[in-house]
């Protein structure tokens, strides 16, 4: 019962934050790009701190040195919705690639969209395919580092589900290095439901897959590297009450 009370006052306090700064930060829109987006990474340093304070999960990094600084393409398995908090407070010029429905979603899409992430149209066929293309190289070419969830989906912890191939498309269009990130954080950030389980969420930066591979053995090498950097595939005990 005290895990859901604390899991109910997180979500409280997350939205409470979004709309919050969402409105009161509003003027940053105004300075640009650099400034929405540091505005945004705040408000996600503000979410992790709110996890640990009110539902007691925390994180550790393995691999810090591997975060890259420049142009770069961020790979990683897809859990719950931590791992897009997290990577956008890691990573140091993050952008996300998101669906253009949440565009119309008043204060996120606004803030999304300002901050230089990419929205895309998955009904928009071949014409969106080469927008989101322009979109990727042209954010690599800024020294920008693009963050992906090549599952496509999120998975249970303990699950594999086969990559997306369109993550070789924007491996390929961006030419770039790919940096891999593996973790557990399904095993707290419980999916469906939201329920939080106290302990520490584990994340490993794992090296970057060099660019110029052809697509099949990219997708490969990334498969690979995920599968292996992620804790959840060694069996660990979860409390089921508390």
């Amino acid at each position: 019962m005290a895990r859901r009370i604390r899991s109910a006052a997180f979500s409280i306090y997350l939205v409470v934050t979004v709309v919050v700064m969402g409105v009161v930060c509003m003027p940053v829109m105004m300075f640009g790009r650099d400034a929405t987006r540091a505005t945004v990474k705040l408000w996600a340093r503000l979410a992790l701190f709110g996890l640990h304070q009110i539902a007691g999960v925390s994180y550790n990094v393995e691999g810090a040195e591997n975060m890259p600084q420049g142009g770069a393409l961020i790979a990683a398995n897809h859990q719950s919705m931590w791992e897009t908090i997290a990577l956008y407070a890691l990573a140091r010029k993050p952008v996300m690639i998101f669906k253009k429905e949440l565009k119309a979603i008043p204060i996120y899409g606004w803030w999304a969209s300002r901050a230089g992430n990419i929205a895309v149209d998955r009904k928009g066929g071949a014409k969106a395919l080469r927008a989101m293309t322009r979109a990727v190289k042209a954010r690599a070419e800024a020294g920008e580092q693009v963050i992906i969830f090549p599952e496509g989906t999120r998975t249970l912890p303990g699950e594999t589900r086969a990559l997306q191939p369109g993550v070789a498309g924007i491996y390929t269009a961006m030419e770039t290095p790919c940096t891999p990130v593996a973790h557990d954080s399904g095993r707290f950030w419980r999916h469906p439901g939201g329920e939080k389980i106290p302990g520490a969420i584990t994340m490993r930066i794992l090296p970057a897959i060099p660019a110029g591979l052809d697509r099949r053995e990219f997708l490969r090498v990334l498969a690979a590297r995920l599968e292996g950097g992620r804790p959840d595939l060694i069996p660990a005990e979860i409390p089921t009450d508390g």
